[in-house]
């Protein structure tokens, strides 16, 4: 044990109202005994500054900081006060404390900037701080969105996306894709509770809606934002397709299940202009001997040409001459994929105005994919989503300490 007057410690505690004491150093932490600058207090409750000492204040470790691998605590004796005028009792300190607390505001701080890209198992053990306490910071400082984050641009360009918060179960994230913002992750994937969020964003500065091909998606961006553009994300559209032409493979592979044909599946998936010439003919060879994939691959390409074209007159003579094709076929699945590409073609050709896509919102889900496996996995959905947007905060000054 070791016990000094150590001025530089003031630097490491960063208050400016503390008189700094004795400073003693335990092997495992340091205490320093400090004390509040005589200031004139003003009550909390009422603002009046009508007050009387209130019984005697007791002495306290409070935990603040960290330095050398130790914990720094503050030994203060807090004086209690009570207002005349509303008969409230109160501490001194609550710039630096919380009532009820053991560990100041920058200790709070500390301890979610440390939170954020770790799990709670591993904070709790580095700082002494148990799971309770980080997760009453988590809520308690982080808000249930980040719209104020936008809500001074001239443009606000959406994003709405939904990714997996365990198994089935299914959460929204939306995001400001122009600026590259996470605005929030829902609760869950139903549109009731989207509506709700939503309506925090103003109405007239919303320019774009960027979503996935799901009908109650397109409906509600329509309802919400009727002067703004529902855009069709290209990179759904073209898994979209992807999708349609694996499902008749798989099912014309179920047809010859007794031959054991096995029909494979990669090749087909790949864009034909990123085939070698070996690889072309191989699909062609796949395609004359099973010709009821043939529509759908070739419906496949040209939906990838269709995001090549220069402006959107051109992609609209393309997609019209798909629709059109697919709704003369004979196969019914081609019949019903041209009656969903008709029901969003304006949504699809709203890509050509200004390229929006759901790109960085689909990185916010691969960020939140690695979040959720540093964490360990989160069973509480309340807790799951405040512990994902916290990974989004950029710095420390944007906690709300108050």
């Amino acid at each position: 044990m070791a016990r000094g007057h150590n001025n530089g410690i003031t630097i490491l505690l960063g208050v400016k109202d503390l008189k700094i004491g004795e400073v003693i150093e335990y092997e495992d932490r340091i205490v320093v005994k400090a004390s509040l600058k005589k200031r004139e207090e003003i009550c909390p409750y009422c603002g009046s500054a009508n007050l009387y000492k209130h019984g005697k204040g007791r002495t306290r470790e409070i935990l603040h900081t960290w330095s050398r691998g130790k914990r720094v605590y503050l030994e203060l004796n807090l004086c209690r006060w009570k207002c005349k005028s509303c008969k409230h009792t109160f501490s001194e300190g609550r710039d630096l404390i919380r009532p009820h607390s053991r560990i100041t505001k920058v200790a709070e701080v500390e301890a979610l900037w440390q939170l954020k890209d770790r799990s709670f198992a591993q904070v709790g053990r580095d700082l002494g701080i148990s799971y309770s306490t980080l997760r009453r910071l988590l809520e308690r400082l982080i808000d249930d969105n980040m719209v104020s984050s936008i809500l001074d641009e001239d443009e606000i360009h959406l994003g709405i996306d939904e990714h997996s918060f365990r198994h089935q179960d299914l959460v929204h994230t939306v995001t400001e894709v122009r600026e590259r913002k996470m605005l929030g992750v829902l609760r869950d994937d139903r549109i009731a509770t989207l509506r709700e969020f939503l309506t925090n964003i103003p109405k007239d500065k919303v320019k774009e809606v960027c979503i996935d091909l799901k009908e109650s998606l397109k409906k509600l961006a329509q309802e919400m934002f009727p002067q703004a553009q529902v855009v069709a994300d290209a990179f759904h559209v073209i898994a979209d397709a992807n999708k349609r032409m694996d499902e008749a493979r798989r099912i014309e592979q179920d047809i010859y299940q007794k031959r054991k044909v096995k029909i494979p599946k990669k090749i087909f998936l790949i864009g034909r202009d990123k085939l070698s010439e070996e690889k072309k003919q191989k699909v062609d060879e796949l395609l004359n001997r099973y010709p009821t994939l043939q529509g759908f691959y070739w419906t496949k390409e040209k939906i990838r040409e269709l995001y090549r074209q220069k402006d959107r007159e051109e992609a609209a003579k393309l997609l019209d001459n798909i629709i059109f094709n697919l709704k003369i076929a004979d196969d019914a699945e081609l019949v019903r994929w041209g009656n969903t590409l008709k029901k969003w073609r304006e949504p699809i050709l709203n890509y050509f105005h200004n390229g929006t896509t759901n790109g960085y919102t689909e990185g916010c889900n691969t960020k939140i994919k690695m979040l959720k496996r540093i964490s360990y996995g989160l069973r509480n959905v309340e807790v799951y989503w405040r512990k994902m947007l916290l990974g989004f905060i950029p710095r420390r000054e944007c906690f709300h300490t108050y």
